[in-house]
């Protein structure tokens, strides 16, 4: 009967978890707590404070079919172990699905029998244990010392298994004794696990309050019946998913696409919706070098078939979703595709500054069928440096910036006026429309020498400076590898200022030193040839056996002195030089 049920303990809320009996809804989002988190929850458990009712479904065998289920995770890896892993049910009569509470019981999970994986500050990101601190739980007995956290009563931290040992109790290098928190398992009947290490370490014994403190942490995970929960008996699914959006859609724990994603993966029937579109995200990401989410997945959807683009979960209707999954593998492809193209053009996370604008690109290639061709297709090479004249000019106008909704609307009626989602263009829609996608966010009108002059302040590591001297080197290969580079040295700068200083000349500070006129994009083998020369050096170099003037030319650098005394002035040239170009070319 549905209703609240007796309290539980956190160690039976264990035993479900470890038996499959406590299981994860597709339409559930993936655990997302920090350590910290975890740490907070159990110094208020501690404390005696409540953590909140749970919400469980009580699923049967009749409902386990049609909906797809997760088991919860046994250890937490930043970026690479985030998934729960798909369970089969079949063979499961009866369990509960957690529609509220996952966060919580995760976190109680991991801490008493799983570790946590954070990664090292300025390490790859690469799945490898040395890349990684892997903590486990542990609690501090002795507590002689501020804890690291405000406010803490009982303090908890996540400690890396290379400094414990993974030791039952570790003792740390102000005498604090740390109890590994999974060691809390297995329980001996009539015995408590303090009185165990007691035994078992004459030499080191626990003192009265490290003794009480291990007592009082047994006996809450053992003894105290802190576990509420609402269960929820009705066996149709379609109730159980209402009540997740209802008491998600309030706000502070799920964003609105968080549930609009989870409604629309739950639906879908011959697929695994969740493992498809996070594979496909984790793919562009960890291969590509790019940065989505499964917001732009869900986003695409209504863009490539939806009247509606904004997030409204009337749009996810059975009819929408059902013909997103048949239609999956051809939009997996397009997206591949396009971001095998965006690679191509030099693009990844740091140098994409919205990634509404690859939107229209989709659209195009998707419903064009060019997903096998638009890459390397000799007959789609025009249409290729449309598409990449279009998303550099984006990086720079920002049109996506404000109500990305009214923007991408606007888009996609340069493509089919009246949308219907049967047919996708109109009749004199061949080539990339990009004169149409400028003119429906009206941003051509704007380039004057005010917003010349701005651009030419963009740094080094911004996307628009990216866009910019994509722009000036169109000629430059950016499927391999190239460089942005400095044309007097980086190293050079602090060169600089003293020679400003001794000359009592102005000194432009380093974000003017790092701006737009003092560089340029160089391929790879060439720049490391630079290396560190200062630029009247490499030029000197470059030029024994050259013309000059076509090199200076070529490389957009102007015929001014160019020793380092003279950075002042060679910036001003160069920035009128960078100005004139952009003239002629955008």
């Amino acid at each position: 009967m549905a209703g609240f049920h007796p309290p539980i303990k956190i160690a039976e809320a264990i035993r479900e978890i470890e038996t499959d009996r406590y299981l994860i809804p597709a339409f559930q989002r993936e655990y997302v707590w920090s350590g910290k988190q975890v740490e907070r929850l159990f110094d208020s458990i501690m404390r005696g404070y409540p953590i909140g009712s749970m919400l469980f479904w009580k699923v049967r065998s009749e409902s386990a079919g049609q909906w797809k289920f997760y088991s919860f995770l046994r250890y937490f890896r930043e970026w690479f172990h985030t998934h729960n892993e798909y369970k089969p049910t079949k063979s499961i009569n009866e369990f509960s699905a957690i529609l509220d509470g996952q966060q919580r019981l995760t976190s109680l999970y991991l801490a008493l029998c799983g570790e946590y994986h954070t990664h090292i500050p300025y390490r790859k990101w690469e799945n490898t244990d040395d890349k990684f601190k892997i903590c486990e739980f542990y609690f501090n007995l002795t507590a002689n010392q501020e804890p690291k956290k405000d406010n803490v009563e009982y303090e908890f931290l996540w400690l890396e298994k290379a400094e414990t040992g993974s030791k039952t109790i570790y003792t740390d290098k102000f005498g604090q004794k740390w109890f590994r928190c999974k060691d809390i398992y297995p329980r001996e009947h009539g015995k408590s696990k303090a009185l165990k290490i007691q035994q078992e370490n004459p030499l080191s014994p626990l003192s009265n309050d490290e003794f009480e403190k291990l007592n009082l942490f047994e006996n809450i995970i053992f003894s105290e019946n802190i576990i509420n929960f609402y269960q929820e008996d009705d066996p149709n699914p379609e109730k159980a998913v209402n009540i997740f959006i209802r008491i998600n859609s309030g706000g502070t724990h799920l964003s609105y696409s968080d549930i609009l994603f989870s409604y629309a993966i739950a639906n879908w029937r011959q697929k695994d919706a969740r493992k498809e579109i996070n594979e496909l995200v984790d793919f562009i990401n960890n291969s590509k070098g790019f940065s989505i989410s499964k917001d732009l997945v869900l986003k695409a959807f209504l863009y490539l078939y939806h009247e509606n683009i904004k997030f409204d979960i009337g749009s996810f209707n059975n009819g929408f979703i059902e013909n997103i999954e048949q239609q999956w593998d051809s939009i997996k492809m397009a997206f591949h595709s396009v971001f095998d193209l965006l690679e191509n053009f030099g693009f990844n996370a740091q140098t994409m500054s919205s990634n509404n604008a690859i939107l229209p690109v989709l659209y195009y290639v998707y419903h064009k069928n060019l997903a096998s061709s638009i890459v390397h297709g000799t007959g789609q090479k025009q249409t290729r440096e449309v598409i990449r004249k279009y998303l550099l000019r984006a990086t720079l106008f920002k049109p996506f910036g404000g109500s990305a909704d009214s923007v991408l609307t606007a888009t996609r009626k340069v493509f089919k006026k009246d949308f219907d989602g049967k047919v996708f263009f109109d009749e004199n829609i061949d080539e990339f429309p990009l004169e149409g996608i400028e003119k429906s966010y009206r941003y051509s009108n704007i380039i004057d020498d005010g917003f010349l002059q701005d651009l030419m302040l963009y740094r080094k590591n911004s996307p628009e400076a990216f866009a910019v001297l994509s722009i000036l080197y169109p000629n430059l290969d950016t499927k391999n590898n190239f460089h942005k580079d400095h044309l007097h040295p980086e190293s050079r700068y602090k060169e600089y200022k003293k020679a400003m200083k001794e000359n009592k000349k102005e000194c432009y500070d380093f974000s003017m030193y790092d701006a737009l006129p003092n560089l340029q994009l160089l391929d790879a083998n060439e720049n490391m040839a630079k290396n560190d020369k200062s630029l009247e050096e490499w030029v000197e170099v470059e030029c024994r056996n050259k013309d000059k003037s076509k090199f200076l030319k070529d490389h957009l650098i102007p015929d001014v002195d160019l020793s380092l005394d003279n950075f002042n002035e060679f910036f001003e040239a160069r920035k009128e030089l960078l100005i004139s170009k952009l003239k002629e070319l955008i």
